[in-house]
């Protein structure tokens, strides 16, 4: 069955423009994927660039004559249009991989190139959009991989010359991922994994927007872990559990900036009800 973005009664006002800058194919779903699918719905532009073609990661599918890089951008671009973005952008960066392997130490890795030079490269590309909102991740790149932190700092860099309003780091939510189950594996998380509750500003949920979410995942084959069933209850319970809001810390780029321009998409963090959304 296929998901289309919810819409809403009346396109808004100001539409924005937003840019979410992502590391490599999936995060965009996994991190974003509600927030897209509601901004979308709304009648707001979205423009996804991703840094890479995640071509360091792994896999346990068959490519046939494809490589991994191909096979991810294609998943992307499939993803995307199943979350309604008007445009997807490759940066074309290498994959830096996990911390501390050989793939790290290319100097053309994605955590190993200037800053100015993404900023280069993305208002080329955008020098026709005006660019009111970027998201990207928070400082600690939400668990530590080399290009989610690249990802942090490029957004703060980039920001200013695209004349945005705000960033918004894309987040989780230590304390609430600590009291689910043991048996998520979050039980031992700490001050370098994501943020805490107090820094969170603001958050995106909603079962329709969700589902959306879910529907851009499955076009990630490549990526999909070999014991995830999609049909399976008990798996997408606990995966709205984890992951069924979408966490942000809001940083204004100018003094001016006014935070009008994010309630028609996000609410604010003090709102939330301490759990998301059932699914389904």
């Amino acid at each position: 069955m296929t998901f289309s973005p919810p819409t809403s009664p009346s396109p808004p006002t100001s539409p924005l423009t937003l840019l979410f800058l992502h590391a490599h194919p999936d995060d965009e779903a996994v991190l974003t994927g509600a927030t897209i699918a509601k901004a979308t719905g709304l009648g707001h532009r979205v423009i996804v660039a991703y840094a890479t073609r995640g071509d360091a990661g792994e896999t346990n599918q068959d490519l046939g004559g494809e490589t991994l890089g191909e096979r991810r951008e294609a998943e992307a671009r499939a993803a995307c249009e199943e979350l309604g973005v008007q445009r997807v952008l490759f940066l074309e960066f290498d994959d830096s991989g996990m911390a501390d392997t050989e793939t790290t130490k290319n100097p053309s890795a994605f955590c190993n190139v200037s800053l100015d030079e993404v900023t280069a490269r993305l208002s080329m590309a955008l020098v026709n959009e005006s660019v009111n909102v970027v998201i990207g991740y928070d400082r600690n790149g939400t668990y530590g991989h080399p290009d989610h932190m690249q990802i942090h700092h490029a957004a703060h860099h980039v920001a200013p010359a695209l004349k945005a309003s705000f960033v918004l780091d894309a987040t989780y939510s230590r304390e609430f991922l600590a009291s689910l189950d043991s048996d998520r594996g979050y039980d031992n998380i700490d001050e370098n994994f994501a943020s805490g509750h107090d820094e969170l500003t603001h958050f995106v949920e909603g079962r329709d927007i969700f589902a959306v979410k879910l529907e851009a995942l499955k076009h990630h084959q490549s990526q999909v872990p070999e014991d995830w069933d999609p049909d399976d209850e008990s798996q997408l319970d606990g995966f709205a559990k984890s992951f069924g809001t979408e966490w942000y810390i809001a940083v204004p780029v100018t003094p001016d900036a006014d935070p009008e321009v994010l309630a028609d998409l996000f609410e604010p963090s003090a709102t939330w009800s301490g759990q998301p959304p059932p699914f389904p």
